[in-house]
């Protein structure tokens, strides 16, 4: 079984492709910042989860947790922004940013397959940015 937890605490258990796409492509970026400020997917057949959320200037930051382990683009700026999340800012890198169509991918491989996809280059947040400066 596969669950969703959005940001106001609502669950969804074993969620279809019509709300995964809803979720990707129909929820605009006041909805990631309400209650929590992510949303996530868990399973029992994986030990990570894929926590998410989306930012109209940037598209979608998803992270493996719990090892922060985030997708990588060709980019190669290092720049951050901040986002809210559980109440506390959360400072992510830039390039780790996807588009719609991109975490859709990502989101859509996890909840069919129960694993991580491999199909993207994962890179731990810190070896990134310095979050000590």
């Amino acid at each position: 079984m596969i669950k969703f937890y959005g940001p106001l605490g609502e669950t969804v258990e074993n969620p279809d492709d019509n709300f995964l796409r809803e979720i990707v492509f129909g929820k605009d970026e006041a909805y990631w910042e309400q209650g929590s400020g992510d949303s996530s997917f868990e399973t029992d057949e994986c030990e990570e989860a894929l926590v998410f959320f989306y930012m109209e200037s940037h598209g979608f930051f998803i992270m493996r947790h719990p090892d922060y382990l985030v997708p990588v683009s060709e980019e190669t700026e290092t720049d951050t922004v901040e986002h809210y999340v559980g109440g506390e800012p959360f400072i992510v890198p830039v390039c780790s940013f996807v588009s719609r169509e991109e975490a859709y991918k990502i989101l859509r491989y996890f909840v069919e397959e129960q694993k991580v996809p491999d199909c993207v280059e994962w890179i731990d947040m810190y070896e990134i940015i310095d979050y000590e400066e």
